[in-house]
């Protein structure tokens, strides 16, 4: 029961932070190619199979779409959409295979939502694949700083307000080139400068340490922008950007 509370409190976590989402897609990378080549029933390879990407999508729709309230092992869910997906996927791939024979007949034309569909499918493939590479290079770029994604994701503000003040003194370090040369030649928060220019205390800045060099890291290097869209920054009216 603890065990299935702790991957039930992972779940909702992930449905709003990115880097829960990605600490779950690296623990089931493997249990996602088991239950895809089980379907498959043949083994697949990460970079050949198409397969695989699309199971990854659906374990992203599961994610997203999981609620424990209905009694469902979040694993078992997360098989059913994976299996669902590949079952439309196996039809879409056949209904191609019957139209480039030039075959006359309704039956055997693809229609405009089946080519929707195929193309969505190899963005989001592009995208996962993308995203991945992106984080794994954000992960060795933490290290240097003495973080790791496990620790972000364990101290990740729970309540918006407090995102919201340490995402600004994140955006602080990225407007000041001096903060931000700093940072990144000696590998620590500018605890000192930045009490003088947020006007928060040290032990708040302290706190907030590796949340706070996280996002001034993404902020100022164009190379993360797709992580940029997993996170809510604050607007200039002080709002969220969705």
């Amino acid at each position: 029961m603890e065990e299935k509370n702790s991957v039930d409190i992972l779940i909702d976590k992930a449905k709003t932070d990115f880097l829960a989402r990605e600490k779950i897609f690296h623990e089931y990378r493997p249990e996602i190619k088991s239950i895809a080549s089980s379907i498959c029933k043949r083994n697949l390879s990460w970079d050949n199979d198409d397969e695989l990407s699309i199971s990854l999508i659906a374990f992203n729709e599961a994610i997203d779409t999981y609620d424990k309230s209905k009694g469902m092992k979040f694993i078992s869910y997360a098989r059913m959409l994976i299996h669902n997906r590949l079952v439309d996927y196996f039809r879409s791939e056949l209904r191609f295979q019957h139209s480039s024979l030039n075959v006359v007949g309704e039956e055997h034309q693809v229609n405009e939502y089946e080519k929707r569909q195929a193309f969505d499918e190899h963005r989001k493939k592009q995208e996962n694949e993308s995203l991945s590479e992106t984080m794994e290079i954000f992960d060795s770029s933490l290290l240097d700083y003495g973080i790791s994604l496990d620790d972000l994701v364990k101290i990740s503000p729970k309540h918006r307000d407090t995102r919201h003040m340490l995402m600004k003194v994140a955006q602080s370090i990225v407007n000041e080139r001096i903060l931000l040369s700093k940072l990144k030649q000696s590998k620590r928060l500018p605890i000192k400068e930045l009490k003088i220019y947020t006007g928060l205390s040290r032990r708040t800045l302290e706190r907030g340490r590796k949340y706070i060099i996280a996002l001034a890291l993404i902020l100022s290097d164009d190379n993360y922008s797709e992580i940029k869209n997993f996170i809510n920054f604050p607007n200039a009216e002080g709002g969220e950007k969705l």
